[in-house]
């Protein structure tokens, strides 16, 4: 058995980077960059007006009301631009490109204009007042994206505005989901005495897509260890991670451990110093990556936060894979006996952190409306209203 942070350490060591692919940027969403984006253009590539108003000369302002010749305008999208001389002013518009020798721009609302004058009501008017300069954004060569970023809906807005149409990133993984127990009913089924209803495969199925992973196949194999080595090897030859649900425990009748063992899969670590969730295998073989994950739904889903995501969150590239964790008050007290950390399902509201009833690991019901987890190691397992303690903030 291995605790909490050794377990996150050894998959952190465990856990290989997909390979990198070019994928069209419209497509990329989710995606983590695998290389570093360098601007091809500058952002904004000219000088740009931010308001509208009027460009002109600065200094030609001396006082208040000074009065200019209006010389023409400039709108976004015009190659042609008139010249702003000394004593002129050119009408401009939000985006459009400032016209050469133009040192500034006054807004509209400050600007009284009749009979081809314009009248600058601002005064002093700055340099550069209201003016983007070219490169402002992001100068041509300039590293515009790291390596590691997260491939973001303001990303491809950042990137397109360049011209970027591709980009390198690290594939999604292709999971395979194994669902064991011949307990277990599909959907439609009439319920019948000592049967429930199968709802792991959907479950999970779900929190993967949170991740963007919609390649998923799923599989069942009846409590037999023939059928479970079939049918995890199948899953193994044809994915990148394999989620067993069910049949990692001790009992008579739970042979995913046994069957993985047949398939010469590598052992990384087998149990948990946590509750829920302490039967927990994690493994690989030939690159591949294997959870055993507890069949309990309330303790499938911890240990899917927990080690799950954060190993597919590691192999899509992210850089900072696990749940962020914050530090919250408590508001109720909470105690518990044993030698286990706990995992409390919990819902943050005004500024602290409420422990949900229903913290048994068959109940999956508080999870429904959980959006974090409360992580008490046992040197910390009598705590008081008001007491700070660690939240794991969930994916919503």
């Amino acid at each position: 058995m291995v605790t909490v942070s050794e377990a996150k350490k050894r998959i952190v060591e465990n856990t290989p980077s997909l390979p990198v692919v070019r994928l069209p940027l419209a497509v990329a969403t989710g995606h983590v960059l695998a290389e570093e984006v360098i601007a091809p253009v500058a952002l904004p590539p000219f000088r740009q007006s931010s308001m509208d108003g009027y460009a002109i000369v600065h200094s030609d302002v001396t006082e208040p009301g000074k009065p200019l010749r209006l010389a023409g305008e400039s709108k976004a999208g015009q190659a042609a631009l008139p010249v702003v001389e000394s004593g002129t002013a050119v009408r401009i518009f939000t985006g459009a490109p400032v016209p050469d020798r133009a040192t500034a721009v006054v807004m509209q609302e400050n600007v009284l204009v009749a009979d081809g004058v314009v009248r600058i009501n601002e005064y002093p008017v700055p340099e550069g007042k209201n003016v983007r300069k070219a490169g402002q954004q992001i100068a041509r060569g300039a590293v515009a994206l790291p390596a590691g970023t997260p491939v973001s809906p303001g990303a491809i807005g950042f990137l397109k505005g360049m011209d970027v149409n591709e980009v390198a990133v690290y594939a999604k993984p292709r999971v395979g989901l194994l669902v064991t127990g011949d307990e277990l009913l599909k959907a439609g089924e009439p319920l019948v005495p000592g049967k429930i209803y199968e709802s792991n495969s959907d479950m999970l199925k779900a929190a993967l897509a949170q991740l963007g992973i919609s390649q998923v196949t799923i599989s069942y194999a009846s409590d037999d260890l023939e059928a479970t080595i079939g049918a995890l090897g199948r899953l193994l030859d044809a994915n990148d991670v394999v989620l067993a649900s069910g049949g990692i425990s001790v009992g008579d009748y739970d042979f995913v451990g046994k069957a993985l063992e047949a398939l010469g899969a590598e052992t990384i670590f087998y149990k948990v110093r946590q509750k829920p969730g302490k039967p927990l295998l994690f493994g690989k073989k030939e690159g591949k990556i294997i959870f055993a994950l507890p069949g309990n739904p309330a303790s499938s889903l911890v240990c899917y936060y927990e080690y799950v995501f954060p190993t597919l969150r590691k192999i899509m590239g992210n850089k900072e894979p696990f749940l962020r964790s914050v530090k919250l008050p408590i508001r109720n007290a909470y105690q518990f006996g044993g030698e286990r950390d706990e995992f409390l399902k919990a819902k943050v509201a005004d500024g602290e952190v409420v422990s949900l009833d229903g913290q048994e690991s068959f109940v999956i019901g508080s999870f429904a409306v959980a959006d974090a987890l409360i992580y008490l190691p046992v040197e910390q397992n009598q705590v008081a209203a008001g007491d700070l303690v660690e939240v794991h903030l969930l994916p919503l």
